[in-house]
């Protein structure tokens, strides 16, 4: 390179993190046009999710993907010859994709994806680990891992059944075929559908509406949901008793509670 070349650009982030004011954080899958996954973006996911935890300042998180064709198509396929080859899809891949997935569905935020073109594979895979779902009105879903004989082995078949029903779901997982906005939304994978234009705008309201919202018990409930589910309901009533316990003790229900009777909003300090 001649002397007073300038240097090439730096790569762009596979993954990026922006911190607004109001307490709701974006993030964003950074490989357009299609955002696939690769080893290396699972790195760069997890390193910012891992951020994100053990950030009080951020009560709420929405993520997106960069580009208007995409949230997340899926792994990117020219990666799996070489786990074929060498035998390593469990241990070079899913078992490291399966931990950070599992990190984005404990996340102590509320979290909301923002749905915009296709959500497919592992994009969707993504989203079924977020609490809430806001997808463009030409939103295209689905799980096409079948017509590639292998299946959403990154937790989309515990999640999905869960979020449609079984029968829904081996509609997907079975045929691969995909679903549009509408049919999500009837079916309960999506709480909300607005036109693309409005998805990322729509899901960060969302999002500071959340962080409004005390997080202390904001996050307790979203610790119930995952800890009391499933769980003999006498046994979840009992469990139940400690997390009340902590929520009672916070200063925002303190705040709440004096904001009632004094007629007047109340002043959440998120603690």
């Amino acid at each position: 390179m001649p002397e007073n070349a300038p240097s090439p650009p730096d790569p762009a982030p596979p993954i990026t993190l922006e911190r607004g004011a109001d307490g709701v954080a974006l993030l964003t899958l950074n490989r357009p046009p299609l955002n696939l996954f690769t080893l290396t973006m699972t790195r760069a996911f997890d390193a910012r999710l891992r951020e994100v935890a053990a950030d009080p300042s951020i009560r709420a998180l929405v993520l997106t993907g960069a580009g208007e064709r995409a949230f997340g198509a899926g792994s990117d396929i020219r990666e799996f010859p070489d786990y074929l080859r060498a035998g390593t899809v469990i241990s070079g891949k899913l078992r490291f994709e399966n931990e950070v997935f599992n990190r984005l569905e404990d996340l102590p935020q509320p979290t909301i994806a923002a749905l915009r073109g296709v959500a497919l594979g592992g994009g969707l895979e993504i989203a079924l680990c977020c609490d809430f779902r806001v997808g463009a009105d030409d939103l295209r879903l689905g799980s096409p891992e079948v017509k590639l004989g292998v299946y959403p082995g990154s937790g989309g078949l515990l999640r999905l059944p869960r979020l449609v029903g079984e029968a829904r779901a081996k509609e997907l997982l079975y045929l691969g075929d995909f679903i549009g906005a509408d049919t999500a939304l009837h079916w309960g994978l999506l709480h909300r559908k607005v036109p693309a234009a409005e998805v990322v705008p729509a899901a960060l309201a969302l999002a500071g509406e959340l962080a409004r919202r005390p997080a202390a018990a904001v996050r307790i409930m979203k610790r119930g949901l995952r800890e009391l589910a499933g769980r003999p309901r006498d046994e979840a009533v009992e469990a139940s008793f400690g997390l009340s316990e902590t929520v009672f003790a916070t200063a925002d229900a303190r705040e709440g509670v004096a904001a009632f009777f004094g007629k007047r909003a109340p002043r959440f300090r998120h603690g």
